[in-house]
């Protein structure tokens, strides 16, 4: 079979496919591709997202219409997909990563597990630590003013293109969607995250979070000012900050998220 090494750049649902199908699109200093991952019943692969390393084996190939289609099939037993940006290993085992600087990632140019030293500035509650919904299948965010205008009132997840309360849809559950400054010796950089990563910089679930008073609230990111985190970085671009909360910061070329934490 064929194996794929690089960045990914796009990933999109096919609703007139049969079956759960969903078109990748991976890129490297090369060039780029695009392959239909074909799944037996749902989205299977957790959260992945724009600037995301994967590698990808078990890959055939096809033509269709004078074309090269790219093939996965998760039934195929040969068949692997790895989000390398989400491994936790490369955090815990210093044999696996190496340490760059801020600086130094604002310059890839190419695929790389971005591994810094870094330590948390200037996080402000009330404009940016948020509480939102996601699917807990796909881990995308729900937009829940559309679906409760587009759907029925049903939360629905426009990644996974499936009505959450639905048995195919599986649960809900609500996540941090937090935006944070991190700085090392040379300068900062601006970047968000959600999921085990925002939870593992604030010590907090969602849920325990939204149980504090909302004094506490407000007081509890000061705590956290200065600690000293290795986070795995992922150049995402602007498109995976949902709507609704945007901030001067995303006037910047890119926009960087936290794929992993550790506290240091």
């Amino acid at each position: 079979g064929i194996s794929l090494y690089g960045v990914v750049t796009d990933i999109l649902s096919d609703p007139n496919a049969s079956g759960v199908v969903f078109s990748l699109k991976v890129e490297d200093a090369t060039g780029a591709i695009w392959a239909k991952l074909q799944f037996t019943s749902n989205w299977s692969l957790g959260r992945l997202g724009h600037g995301h390393v994967v590698y990808v084996s078990g890959l055939s190939c096809k033509s269709t219409n004078d074309c090269l289609e790219v093939l996965w099939y998760e039934k195929d037993e040969k068949a692997t997909f790895i989000n390398l940006s989400c491994l936790p290993a490369f955090l815990a085992s210093s044999c696996l990563h190496r340490i760059s600087t801020l600086s130094q990632i604002s310059k890839q140019r190419k695929p790389a597990i971005n591994i810094c030293r870094v330590k948390l500035r200037e996080i402000d509650q009330s404009q940016n630590i948020y509480t939102r919904l996601s699917h807990r299948v796909c881990g995308q965010f729900i937009d829940e003013e559309s679906s409760s205008s587009s759907h029925g009132g049903n939360l629905h997840c426009s990644f996974c293109r499936v009505n959450c309360n639905s048995r195919e849809g599986s649960e809900v559950v609500r996540c941090f969607h937090i935006m944070i400054t991190l700085a090392d010796e040379e300068t900062k950089l601006y970047a968000w995250c959600t999921g085990q990563s925002a939870s593992a910089i604030l010590h907090i679930s969602p849920d325990e979070f939204c149980e504090l008073p909302e004094d506490d609230q407000l007081m509890y990111p000061s705590s956290l000012e200065n600690e000293w985190f290795l986070m795995t970085l992922a150049n995402s671009g602007s498109r995976n900050l949902g709507s609704g909360h945007r901030s001067s910061h995303e006037t910047e070329a890119t926009c960087w998220e936290i794929t992993r934490a550790l506290k240091i």
